[in-house]
């Protein structure tokens, strides 16, 4: 049987769940179909490719917070951190910067040089809008500002470097725009994003077209037909929905609670207001206290 068949008979799990990228493009085997993916977001060939951290643990599978990321080192020289991200997307801009200080702290830790330290990248894949820019691809990187005028110092260049560094960079995908846009398939990362993002009709023509692109397809299938892995990917989801309404909860309460310290302040100012103007017009303690429910303490600092 075909893979477009099994497809229509097996409810696909989506690759765009953590654990569902993990398994697929992180297992130890799969290297060329994790290779294809990143020769098609980075635009480079890959010599060789070694998955650091092929293995799921266990305590991930129902921890709400866990990353499940993937860790490889290609080409001998880089080392790369790629996750798929479907939950929190608060301050992802500070979390990518931590992510690379990781990867960089661990080189020099390793090669206990600065001048041997690998280059680094931190891909991350974002099922939300989290760039003010338009492009559902963004790669950052430690840039100079432009010199202002006063700091201006005639040294002959004709070409400024533009760069810190290039061996941190940071690629940024996000789906929703991706599907805003929905382009053709002009290329190798546009047909993975169709697969990724989980169209149907998309992932059936990009199969045919690239052949780790339908070994990953094939293994999906098996996967959603797996029903352990199924339950696995179910706990992962609703430990995901309980964190989430656990957190909308808690800054509802926190809105909530802070509204009505809000309206507490204000009734207590304005009883201030009236308590002092009391005062000042010579009327007894006793009575403003009973007007106002403040206490003689609170009317004497007045």
């Amino acid at each position: 049987m075909s893979n477009l068949k099994k497809q229509k008979e097996v409810e696909m799990l989506p690759l765009s769940n953590d654990y569902v990228f993990k398994r697929i493009f992180g297992k130890g085997g799969n290297e060329k179909i994790l290779k294809s993916l990143l020769e098609a977001i980075l635009k480079i060939s890959i010599r060789k490719i070694e998955v650091k951290n092929p293995e799921i643990p266990k305590e991930a599978i129902d921890e709400k917070l866990s990353i499940l990321d993937i860790k490889a080192e290609i080409n001998e020289d880089t080392i790369i951190d790629i996750e798929m991200q479907v939950g929190n997307t608060t301050a992802i801009d500070r979390r990518l910067v931590v992510y690379n200080a990781k990867l960089i702290a661990g080189e020099i830790k390793v090669s206990e040089k600065y001048q041997t330290a690998k280059d680094t990248i931190v891909i991350c894949i974002i099922n939300d809008y989290v760039v003010k820019r338009n492009a559902y691809l963004s790669l950052a990187m430690l840039k100079y500002e432009e010199t202002e005028d006063i700091r201006y110092v005639d040294m002959g260049y004709q070409e400024e470097e533009k760069y810190l560094t290039k061996m941190c960079k940071y690629y940024i995908i996000e789906l929703p725009k991706f599907k805003k846009k929905k382009p053709k398939v002009g290329d190798l990362l546009e047909k993975w994003l169709y697969v990724i993002g989980g169209d149907q009709k998309m992932m059936e023509k990009c199969e045919k077209e690239n052949e780790e692109i339908k070994e990953a397809v094939k293994q999906l299938t098996e996967m959603s037909a797996d029903d352990y892995e199924r339950e696995i990917y179910e706990i992962r989801e609703r430990s995901r929905l309980t964190y989430n309404t656990e957190m909308y909860e808690a800054r509802r309460k926190g809105l909530e609670e802070g509204e009505k310290r809000g309206e507490e302040r204000g009734e207590k100012r304005e009883k201030e207001k009236i308590a002092k103007k009391m005062k000042e017009e010579g009327l007894d303690i006793e009575l403003i206290k009973k007007i106002t429910n403040l206490t003689e303490e609170e009317i004497n600092l007045l």
